[in-house]
């Protein structure tokens, strides 16, 4: 059972980019927080976690067109091609803006300047694993994730194809992740390298890749699929009580403590994948005359899907954006969001709206150009 779009999906990667956004825009801060701003700090810092569902997304989604063109002539070449044409055109354009234009210009942000003799980490999408030795950059934190993905690109089309079919590919995704498990349970407790590479190295991060790659062979397996529908309900509501119970446990999802790194960042990916996999047969039951449940008529609201659809642009700018001119536009308001909710509130919904204009623009006037070619990628 499958569908060529899942708009559920959509809003699940609208509602990963709106929590990231949170988490990296977010102005509130004070000495003493406690009551509903102690809350809202928590909330907005707990945005982290929208990289994860990211990670699982992308496994879920990249798995199965891998297996879905396993046998076909030129599968990998095409996959190459059609990923970079989708990811790099708005990935080198930020860089050359940023390290190449600006500055020939006499423009580059005094934040890039110092940051250049390491660029050639972020062009070669190694960032995830310098930064966090001190080789720098730190002006594009968040550009760490697209790193992992894109190293995921190199290795799994040739894993999956090796393996041509569901269930291999189904056991090797465990393998991966109890590796990266074990990988994160090592560095930390040996602490031969700083909590942040655990956090943003491949190795260390692949697990919740794994897990919805686990998730699309599970769905390409007959017997998988009639179980998963048998027992679908009861196994989301385990996923929701483990992530409840190792909330408790971990005191909250921290995104660098021990049992955080360790067992929530998998909890969370393990949900996740739950989730997507609910969300995506979902939208085949509604595709073929069913009912929708007002929790997947939530994920397909369109302002929602429409957010998804942008969210790569949405990722990639929102935060140049939020660092140049957020505050000094502030500022100049004589707006302090610190220690206001309100402030803080009316300054994210400013951020994403227009950062999402920004990725409008990005995809329609120039992005759409790069991916009218992958027709020719088939």
């Amino acid at each position: 059972m499958r569908t060529t779009y899942m708009p559920a999906l959509d809003g699940l990667r609208g509602l990963a980019i709106l929590v990231v956004m949170a988490h990296n825009a977010q102005l509130i801060e004070a000495p003493e927080m406690h009551g509903a701003t102690l809350v809202a700090q928590y909330m907005l810092n707990i945005g982290w976690v929208g990289v994860q569902l990211f990670f699982v997304l992308s496994g879920f989604l990249i798995t199965g067109i891998l297996l879905d063109t396993i046998g076909k002539p030129k599968a990998l070449s095409n996959f190459v091609v059609r990923r970079a044409l989708r990811i790099f055109p708005l990935y080198y354009t930020a860089l050359a803006l940023i390290f190449v234009i600006l500055p020939l210009l006499g423009m580059q942000p005094s934040i890039y300047q110092a940051e250049a003799p390491y660029q050639g980490w972020l062009w070669a999408y190694l960032v995830n694993w310098t930064a966090p030795l001190g080789w720098g950059p730190d002006a594009l934190p968040h550009f760490w994730s697209l790193a992992v993905e894109e190293q995921f690109y190199l290795f799994w089309p040739l894993l999956v194809f090796a393996l041509k079919g569901p269930a291999k590919v189904a056991w090797a995704c465990l393998v991966v992740a109890a590796l990266c498990l074990i990988s994160r349970a090592w560095l930390l407790h040996s602490g031969s390298v700083p909590t942040e590479a655990v956090y943003s190295w491949t190795i260390c991060r692949i697990d919740a890749l794994a897990l919805g790659g686990f998730a699309a062979a599970c769905w390409r397996m007959p017997a998988c699929a009639d179980w998963l529908k048998q027992h679908g309900t009861k196994l989301v509501a385990a996923a929701f009580i483990l992530f409840a119970l190792t909330g408790v446990w971990t005191h909250g999802y921290p995104r660098a403590t021990p049992k955080g790194m360790i067992y929530g960042y998998l909890v969370l990916a393990i949900l996740f994948a739950v989730i997507i996999y609910a969300a995506a047969w979902r939208d085949a039951q509604v595709g073929q005359g069913a009912n929708s449940p007002i929790w997947h008529k939530a994920l397909q609201f369109a302002p929602l899907r429409s957010i998804g659809k942008y969210s790569y642009g949405m990722y990639v700018i929102h935060k140049p954006l939020h660092d140049l001119f957020s505050k000094d536009v502030l500022n100049k308001l004589g707006i302090h969001p610190a220690g206001s909710i309100l402030y803080a509130s009316l300054h994210m919904a400013g951020v994403v709206a227009v950062t999402y204009v920004a990725a409008w623009l990005s995809y329609n006037l120039y992005e759409t150009h790069f991916l009218k070619l992958k027709q020719r990628f088939a």
